[in-house]
């Protein structure tokens, strides 16, 4: 069973990972994600590098949002722009404490 710890809780995301398997579980919203450790840092990534002027649409409500496309061209995840700045900072400060955590575990003289 996996032992999991939280490694940010701000605003609306909760990002926490399994101390054994590795396995991030991203919670946003209404979003529920799980990654292997590979695609979470794959997911940061496209996160952090997704061009907003490009995929800032105007939406029925009068609102722009930024449109996230995943893999599956039938899902993208829609931010407006503080959710979007708000969401990377989730996933820079749960790699940042992730690292500290790891730092933490490691044997002394390593």
């Amino acid at each position: 069973m996996c032992q999991t710890r939280v490694l940010i809780s701000s605003g609306k995301t909760v990002i926490s990972n399994c101390i054994g398997c590795r396995m991030y579980y991203v919670w946003h919203c209404n979003l529920a994600l799980n990654f292997p450790e590979a695609g979470f840092n794959s997911f940061k990534e496209i996160v952090d590098t997704v061009c907003v002027k490009k995929n800032l649409l105007p939406f029925p409500d009068g609102h722009d949002r930024i449109i996230l496309h995943t893999p599956n061209d039938d899902i993208s995840f829609v931010f407006d722009l503080e959710e979007l700045e708000d969401f990377k900072l989730a996933l820079a400060e749960a790699v940042y404490m992730n690292e500290v955590y790891m730092l933490m575990e490691r044997e002394p003289g390593q």
